[in-house]
């Protein structure tokens, strides 16, 4: 067996156990695995758990991660208001109590889309309205990653929460879809 043939095998079978480790958080079907806080706004649609924004609320996660690089898929208009909850505690507010990854291109005191609120502020960038935009972030102890539609827009540290539940944020009047969220312990 030559070199370059052995190499693209380790390859190959290195990328098909990376794939393997990758956890769906979301079936496309229900919303099992997922615990609503506050009004009942969200539902699955078209494979996608979906904030219909009849009422403010959040989704979270019912089993907790430390490190791990998630990715996801969201989509909303232009002017959406909402955000991915890292390392959450799942009472309280968990924007608070944990991360909160922006979705929002207006945040009046500059923490705009992939920004963690009132800890750490992406590089500029806006979302593609009403298309499907994704996210990869990776947490790892105190550094953290941000990948918004394959630009990295955050590459920094803070240490104030180290493990919760992940979640998603919905805003009264700020429909928003996410699927295809996928968790990879690190």
């Amino acid at each position: 067996m030559s070199s370059s043939h052995t190499l693209l095998t380790l390859f190959a079978l290195a990328a098909a156990a990376n794939a393997q480790s990758a956890k769906s958080l979301f079936d496309g079907k229900s919303l099992n695995g997922w615990e609503v806080h506050g009004a009942p706004s969200w539902q699955v649609e078209n494979h996608a758990l979906v904030c219909t924004g009849a009422a403010p609320s959040w989704i979270g996660t019912t089993d907790t991660y430390s490190n791990y690089t998630l990715t996801l898929e969201f989509r909303g208009a232009e002017r959406v208001n909402s955000g991915v909850f890292l390392r959450s505690q799942k009472e309280g507010q968990p924007h608070i109590t944990g991360y909160e990854l922006q979705i929002w291109d207006y945040q009046p005191a500059g923490y705009n889309t992939g920004s963690l609120v009132g800890s750490l502020k992406a590089s500029p960038v806006k979302i593609k309205a009403n298309q499907w935009n994704r996210y990869e972030v990776t947490a790892r102890g105190d550094h953290f990653t941000v990948i918004l539609n394959g630009r990295n827009i955050l590459d920094a540290s803070d240490a104030k929460h180290s493990s919760g539940v992940i979640g998603f944020q919905c805003q009264k009047d700020n429909r928003i879809e996410f699927r295809n969220i996928k968790l990879r312990p690190r």
